[in-house]
Parts: C-alpha cells; structure tokens; sequence
C-alpha cells in the first residue's frame, strides 16, 4: 500500500510525510488483506488513505484509516485519538468524551479518520475527524459560542456530520450535510459566519458563476481557531461540480493538471471562501482510482 500512495503523490510532485507512510505500513499489515484497499467509506474507490491538493500552498493534506476492516467502528475515535495524544497534539478532554457519548450504542459508518498536514517529511499537524451519528444534534457537541451561533442560520434540513479537531492549531471545525438548494440559500448562514461576500466571490472565481453548483450535493463546514474568525468551506463532488468538462478543474488547481487518470480517481473539491470575500482558494482530494487495483 505504501508504494501506491508513493506513485500518487510522486505523481502530484509531492513527497509522503513519514507520518503517513508508516499509516500506510500498518494499515498494510491488516489481518483481512484482500479487503483493506477497497473497504473504506473514506473515498469512492474504497482504497483507505486520500491525499488533498490545493492551489495555494505547499502543504500536503492527507486523511487516512486508523486502522484496518478488522476493528469495529466504535474503537476507532478512541484509537485516533490515542495517536494525537502520542504525538503530543491530544483532543481537549471535554470535546473527546462529547464526542464519544454521541456515539455511543448508535449505527456508526466509519467512526473516526486520522488527518495530517505536513510539508515533505516534517512531522504532521494531526487532525481528528470524528464521526456524528445520525440523531444527534447539534447542542449534544460543545462548540465555541462563534460557530454555534453561526449554524442557528443554516438552512431547514442541514445535518451535522462531523467534526474536525486539529490541537496544534487550536482550530475546531464541524461539517454539515445540506439539503438540496439553490447556492443563494446559503446568505443567512454566510452572512453570520462573517462571509456576506462570500457568494460574490464564487460568482467570481468559479466557471460559470455561483449557478455551477446549482442543484448538486453540497457540504459546508465552518472552523474557528486561535484567530477567532470563522473559517468557511464548501464541498462537492469532482465529478459532479465539471461532469462535462473535468480539465476544468485541472485548471483550477495545477497540481493535478499533469496526474494520469489511470491511476487517481478525484474526490472531493474545497472551495474555501476568503472571508474578506475577495477570492475562494480550492482544494481537490485524490485517492486511488478503481482502474489501478491489483487483480
């Protein structure tokens, strides 16, 4: 498994951290080997790890399971965030037991991913994904005041998710399922996390405006950390947001422009709003593409 995701990232000019090379060694020793590179609801080809790209810097993203199919869901927020602790990145307390009273004796689909940043082999800033069950609602998670206040103005319908803990950065982030809309929908809940500007900005950066992700499958997620200010994202799928015109988005984030589709499948596209509402960066996921599983 190492070796596939050193031709991924070789391919996207960028190097595997060690942190996430040595994930990739031990997911690889999985007790059920025929499974491990396809079981996983972490991508759509099921391979387990998904590395993200973005236009703006170096930083190589990655996401990856903790641990193989063997291990039930409900283990795996406690095994992720035994993996920050180790590193000296630990979860607050406070948030780690909400998070796993919320999911406790529910239906789980993954439980918890492991996430890092890192630049070449630095050590990663590690960031727990935590899984929010269906039924549970937003005031069974304690969210700072900032994005609790911001959510009360999501649109009828819009579902909690997730969550995304990165210690080293202090930063907080919940992840919402939203209903199908029209991207206007979205001003009262922009408007209160400090992004007014931010549809304008889409209408600008985006091919053919704001209307591009008119009556697609959309998620958001809303951040805050050390600086306060509530960080903004959409996300959609790569293949539904240029069904038409893939090198549309190839254009938007150069890293992938030379990437063989052979041997990626593209995921998820992050559309990061600047909240002076002058821009929106963007971000692509990539895993392993179907076509390149072994046989």
């Amino acid at each position: 498994m190492r070796r596939e995701l050193e031709k991924i990232a070789g391919a996207l000019g960028r190097t595997v951290p060690l942190d996430l090379a040595a994930a990739a060694v031990e997911l690889g020793q999985s007790a059920w080997p025929e499974m491990v590179e396809r079981w996983s609801r972490l991508t759509p080809t099921g391979f387990p790890i998904e590395l993200t790209v973005t236009d703006a810097d170096p930083i190589l993203r990655w996401t990856t399971e903790i641990a193989g199919p063997e291990i039930v869901d409900a283990h795996r927020l406690g095994l992720v965030a035994m993996r920050l602790a180790s590193a000296g990145q630990p979860v607050p307390p406070p948030l780690l037991e909400a998070l796993q009273a919320a999911q406790q004796g529910r239906d789980l689909r993954y439980g918890a991913w492991l996430g890092g940043r890192a630049i070449d082999d630095a050590q990663s800033r590690f960031k727990l994904y935590g899984e929010i069950p269906s039924g549970v609602s937003f005031h069974k998670i304690p969210l700072p005041p900032a994005l609790r206040e911001a959510i009360a103005h999501a649109p009828d319908g819009a579902l909690p998710r997730m969550i995304g803990v990165e210690p080293a950065r202090s930063r907080i982030e919940i992840y919402l399922r939203l209903p199908t809309l029209e991207p206007d929908d979205l001003r009262p809940l922009l408007s209160a996390a400090g992004h007014a500007h931010g549809l304008d900005a889409l209408e600008r950066r985006l091919p053919d405006g704001k209307r591009r992700l008119a009556g697609r499958r959309l998620g958001i997620s809303l951040a805050i950390g050390a600086a306060e200010s509530v960080e903004v994202a959409l996300f959609v799928s790569a293949r539904s947001l240029f069904p038409a015109a893939p090198e549309m988005l190839r254009g938007l984030v150069p890293a992938i422009a030379s990437v063989p589709e052979s041997l990626v499948r593209l995921t998820l596209v992050t559309l990061g709003l600047d909240p002076e509402g002058d821009g929106v960066s963007f971000a692509v996921g990539v895993t392993r593409s179907v076509a390149h599983f072994r046989v």
